[in-house]
């Protein structure tokens, strides 16, 4: 990804810089879709996990099903995660005791 597109702290005109520069027959269309989307989400405020839902979802089960207990660090290992989130996860509620 370019940096400079990242210089502005505006995020719609990051995300339709970006689309600009990656798919340059869409650049009319993004121009329209970038003041529609203004539109739509002005004032909100969010954020942008870096994984998916389904991608969350998937390594929840997958610590629950690998975590026996004493192994955090090789779960964690496997699962490119930290031995935190191994330990958040099966303290949430339906997780491991």
């Amino acid at each position: 990804m370019n940096p400079d597109i990242l210089d502005d702290p505006d995020l719609i005109d990051a995300i339709f810089a970006f689309i600009s520069i990656e798919f340059p027959e869409m650049k009319e269309r993004a121009a329209e879709l970038k003041q529609m989307a203004r539109r739509e989400f002005a004032g909100i405020e969010t954020y942008i996990p870096r994984r998916p839902k389904a991608e969350r979802d998937r390594i929840v089960l997958e610590v629950m099903r690998m975590f026996d207990g004493r192994n955090a660090t090789e779960v964690a290992r496997r699962l490119n995660i930290s031995r935190a989130s191994v330990y958040r996860i099966i303290k949430t509620p339906g997780g491991k005791k």
